[in-house]
This record gives C-alpha cells, structure tokens and sequence, in this order.
C-alpha cells in the first residue's frame, strides 16, 4: 500500500530545532564568557584601585574570557548571515 506523502515526515524535521538550539548555546556561552571577563576586570580594576594585589585568576579569566566570548559573539554572527544567505 502507499502511504500519503504528507503523513510521511520528513527525513529532516529535527534540523532547524537542533541548529536553533546549537546556535542558542553558542550565544549563550559567548555572553557567558563575556560576563565572566568583565566581572574578572571590574575585580582587578577594582583591587587595583584599592591598591592590593589582584588574585591571579581574576587576571587570567579577564585575559581569556574577553576574547573567546568576542570571538564566539563574532562567530554568532557570522552564522546568523550565512543562514540569511541561504534562504
């Protein structure tokens, strides 16, 4: 027997809800990254205007967190536009 073409789903229906759900964890984890970095420098500002020494880590996680989450916002958009291009 045949069956109706629009009973059938489609070999592709979980597509868009997994890359919607992939490209809302890459926003969520560069804003995260983001919020990390600028909370880490506002504590090393912070330390230094207090005139202490700034906890290392602190240092670290605005050196490294403020770029990667740029760069994970940068590459947020750069996907946005290649799918607009697409379609």
């Amino acid at each position: 027997m045949s069956q109706n073409p629009s009973s059938v789903p489609a070999a592709n229906d979980d597509g868009g809800r997994n890359t919607r759900r992939a490209r809302l964890a890459l926003l969520i984890a560069a804003v995260g990254f983001a919020v990390l970095g600028l909370l880490s420098l506002v504590a090393v500002l912070f330390s230094a205007w207090a005139g202490a020494e700034a906890w290392p880590g602190f240092v670290t996680a605005a050196y490294f967190f403020l770029p990667l989450g740029f760069l994970l916002m940068a590459a947020s958009v750069v996907v946005s536009v290649l799918r607009r291009g697409r379609s």
